[in-house]
């Protein structure tokens, strides 16, 4: 029996790959990115995860049914749990949340959120649950990357970057309710969101990375 979950896992790895293996992810992986940037990195990542907020809020109210609702009130808990973990990521570089909030979102950072609530507005449900799972997943890649980097190379104590090791989501709640809302033949839309969700978020790693080396416009 065809999975369509799988296929669509393998339509969109290159994109995966693309965003896991980033040059902005091995430079600060390998230690090679200038820690004096770090700051653009962590500004930016904090206006991304602030505007994710609206995109939960709209998510619980989309969701058809008590289970679903619950799973994003529990997505929505377990981001103010990682806000409150990256302020002190914040605070180990000298930024004060009230400061880092003034820095202005550069093109294409919020991309990905402003996409994720246009979906959470205007698609359904299965394609909601496709392209959160998939930025989901990818992020917890990036993120493993990054907490080792910090770690090995550039001095952090593990309280300043344990937002970053935050243990990944267990996808099987998450896809079980996919599988539950996709109807027949809405596979092919939930294919189409879930690489646009991908290529968004892409988008702010190659924002923060292009600014990072005087290239951004």
């Amino acid at each position: 029996m065809r999975d369509e979950l799988e296929d669509l896992r393998r339509a969109v790895e290159p994109l995966f790959e693309r965003i896991a293996r980033h040059p902005l992810v091995r430079e600060i992986a390998e230690g090679r990115f200038p820690r004096e940037r770090l700051r653009i990195l962590a500004e930016q990542e904090y206006h991304y995860t602030l505007h994710i907020d609206d995109y939960f809020a709209l998510s619980v109210l989309q969701m058809p049914d008590r289970e679903g609702k619950e799973f994003f009130i529990e997505m929505a808990h377990r981001e103010v749990g990682y806000l409150a973990q990256y302020r002190h990521f914040l605070r180990a570089l000298g930024l004060e949340p009230e400061v880092a909030v003034r820095a202005e979102p550069l093109p294409g950072v919020l991309a990905a959120p402003n996409f994720l609530v246009h979906v959470a507005v205007s698609r359904t449900p299965a394609e909601n649950l496709a392209a959160f799972l998939l930025i989901e997943e990818v992020w917890s890649e990036v993120c493993r990357a990054l907490h080792a980097g910090f770690r090995a190379h550039y001095g952090f104590t593990e309280s300043e970057v344990q937002c970053f090791a935050l243990p990944p989501l267990d996808p099987t709640r998450e896809v079980a309710l996919l599988r539950k809302y996709a109807a027949e033949g809405a596979w092919e839309a939930i294919r189409r969101t879930a690489r646009l969700a991908l290529e968004y978020e892409a988008m702010f790693f190659d924002a923060v990375h292009a600014e990072s080396r005087g290239e951004g416009g």
